[in-house]
Formats: structure tokens, sequence, C-alpha cells
């Protein structure tokens, strides 16, 4: 499998979900027909165990089978950059996992536990010494991680991209300003701020609802590199409302969300593990709703019907 550079990064990477059995195992077959699903709809590159996956509640057994199947079923025919993490030793566990399965990179997964300056960036060059594989840093805590220190870390040669999910959109254009290596700098929040970042610097963005509608959410990305901004807005509007459905309530359903699209558009999604919590029967009908509209538009683009 090649290694991710730069410029693969200037893409939608779609951040898969992990189906699951009723019982809580690991769905294989389902896996292998949702990452078909995403080739055959254009996507190169594929993102597993991050954080939609539920990378943070997984057993490194499960992780290890997970990623292998992924980079088993798509071969040459995508890249695949796993989540690494949280934490320094569960990174360098899961580091050597990804290593001996063949990935194409690996994405090191917030840090979440308690840290400084100092020691965030001390334990990311650890990190990225040892995994020795391409990275892409995902940067969502500014306390932390702050301007110099990304500046600093995107300069290492191994790192070759940056998906940042901070609301400071400020800050986001001066680290792309003062970063001067070859590094993608991608918009971590999906296609709700997708434009704007665009407009700021990013070259690409990873999506949780290109899981299901991967074509469109590409659509949206060429329209944008082509100078169809008008176009580009009309589908990140109708966009919104399943990513503010994910939203509610503290972000209750913000993994859950994304396994019933998953079901409700034919593919695996099934259930979710703790900390997770399913999307209530109540609220199920709500999200159907709001999901057949990009599920229409999903439909007519793969037909042509629209460009």
């Amino acid at each position: 499998m090649r290694e991710l550079n730069a410029r693969e990064c200037e893409t939608v990477l779609v951040v898969t979900v992990t189906p699951r059995n009723a019982g809580g195992s690991l769905d294989l077959v389902g896996l292998r027909a949702n990452c078909e699903f995403l080739i055959e709809r254009g996507i190169k590159c594929i993102m597993p165990m991050c954080g939609t996956g539920l990378v943070y509640d997984v057993t490194l057994a499960e992780y290890e089978e997970c990623i292998s199947t992924v980079v088993d079923v798509v071969s040459e025919r995508a890249l695949v950059v796993p989540g690494i993490g949280p934490g320094f030793g569960r990174s360098i566990e899961m580091g050597k996992i990804a290593m001996s399965v063949g990935v194409s990179g690996v994405m090191i997964m917030p840090i979440v536990g308690p840290a400084s300056v100092q020691g965030a960036e001390q334990g990311l060059r650890r990190i990225i010494e040892k995994v020795n594989l391409p990275v892409v840093i995902y940067q969502r805590r500014l306390d932390i991680m702050p301007i110099q220190q990304i500046v600093h870390l995107c300069e290492l040669d191994s790192v070759v991209g940056l998906k940042y999910a901070v609301d400071d959109i400020k800050t986001f254009q001066t680290i792309v300003e003062k970063t001067h290596s070859d590094v993608a700098f991608l918009c971590g929040m999906a296609e709700d701020p997708a434009l704007e970042y665009l407009k700021a610097g990013a070259v690409g963005y990873s999506s949780g609802m290109a899981n299901f509608v991967p074509k469109t959410s590409l659509t949206m990305l060429n329209r944008f590199k082509t100078g169809d901004l008008i176009g580009a807005e009309e589908i990140r509007i109708l966009m919104l409302p399943f990513e503010d459905f994910r939203g509610e309530n503290h972000a209750r359903y913000s993994g859950s969300a994304l396994h019933s699209a998953m079901d409700f558009a034919g593919l695996a999604g099934g259930s979710v593990i703790p900390f997770a919590e399913e999307v209530a029967d109540k609220d199920l009908q709500r999200l159907q709703h709001i999901l057949n509209p990009i599920l229409r538009l999903e439909q007519a683009l793969v037909t042509k019907r629209v460009e």
C-alpha cells in the first residue's frame, strides 16, 4: 500500500464508523461492504478507528482486526490512515499494530489527559519518531498545542497533514501562514465550516457524513475547487440539519446518529459501544426525515442527474 503524502490529503478523508453486530462484536462483513461502497463512489482516503470509529473505547485486538480488514479489502485502491491514541502509550501500541498491517499512515488522536505545552510537543515528537509512518496531527487544543508548537511539529519530515478542529479560523490562518513545510491543512470539523476553512488555506476536509453520502461530500469539495462557490454552498446547507442533529444536547448522538444513518441508507452501521448512546426511538423518525433530502441528492449525483 502506498504511503500518505500531503498531496494525497487534498480530498475528502472519510472518518469511518466501526459497524457492530447486536451483541457488540465487530461486523467485519459489513465493514468490508462499507469500504467497497466508499471506493465505488470515489473515496481515496479511508480513516478507520478514529473518533467517529469510537477508537477510544476499543480493545487493541479489535483495533488490529478492524484496520487489517480495511487494508485487506482496500488493497491499492485507496489510502488507509487509522487513528492512534489517545495517550502516549496507547499511541505507541496502536502505531506498532498499524505498521505491522501495512497502513498508509496514521493520525494521532487528540490528547485528552493531563498535559502541558512542552510535554505535549515532546510526547508527539516521540510518538512520531517511534511509529515511523507518515503522520497527520489532530489539533483540538490550543492550550497545550499553541501556534508555535504546531508550526514546529509540522516541520518534521514525517508530518504530512494537520487536521484542525478548533473553532478559531484566525489561529488556523496564522498556522498556515507560519508553516513553510509541505503540509496539508485540513478542516477537521466536517462539511459545516469546511468552505470557510478551504478559503482560509485548507486543501481538504474530514467527514463523517461521507460514510453514507460520499459522492455528495466529494462534489461539494470539487465545486469549491472549480470556483462554483454557490453550488458548494447549496450542498453545505443541505447537510447542515444532520450535523445539527449530531450536535444537539452536548453531542449526545454524535456517533450513534452516523450508525443510524448508515443503517437507514442500507449500509452497515449497527450498534454503538459504551460510552456512546443509541439514537432513541422517539428521535429516529426525525433523523430519517433529515436524511431523506441528502440521500436523494447522493443518488442523483451517482446517476448523474445532477452535476
